[in-house]
């Protein structure tokens, strides 16, 4: 011991970490490394899911290539040129990992709940109707007064555009 109680060597010093464990601490201490450990642990339960689905989609492996082997063979049957098929879906899945950002966006919108998806579902209604109710087109500029004059006069079309007024309202607070 030293003049003032302190020990003049350490008393126990660290073992030296050989083998796999000390490869493993060393990597530990790398701060990518932490960080990417931790996005992992963070995202453990989508991970879970991912590997489920592997598992599932390796296990039945067998079922999945007999199913296509079929497939194929129906299309030789057919008149669709493989190529141009591959193509398709080379432009599909290229626009899919491009969208898929805007995807998420829409999915995590007030359009994916229930009252969205009845305001577009009726929007659509009412769009596919008109369509097949639209009279012809007014000639001239006195022909388009007139059809607005008797449009204002009804009351659903009056609903329609207060709705759509407040829409754009509500939209140009946001924008």
């Amino acid at each position: 011991m030293g003049t003032n109680g302190e020990a003049s060597a350490p008393v126990l010093e660290p073992a030296a970490l050989s083998g796999p464990s000390a490869s493993v601490r060393e990597r530990l201490d790398d701060p990518r490394i932490a960080e990417a450990l931790n996005t992992l642990l963070e995202h453990a339960d989508l991970l879970a899911v991912l590997v489920t689905g592997l598992d599932g989609f390796v296990r039945r492996g067998d079922d999945i290539t007999a199913n296509l082997t079929s497939a194929l063979g129906e299309l030789k049957g057919q008149s669709v040129e493989l190529s141009r098929l591959s193509s398709s879906l080379a432009q599909l899945s290229g626009g899919l990992v491009h969208a898929a950002p805007a995807i998420t966006t829409l999915l995590n919108s007030p359009l994916t709940d229930p009252q969205g998806a009845e305001v577009i579902a009726a929007f659509g209604d009412a769009m596919v109707s008109a369509r097949a109710s639209v009279p012809p087109a007014p000639r001239g500029v006195r022909g388009l007064w007139k059809t607005l004059r008797g449009a204002a006069k009804d009351p659903d079309v009056a609903r329609g555009v207060a709705y759509l007024l407040e829409v754009a309202r509500v939209f140009g607070r946001r924008v």
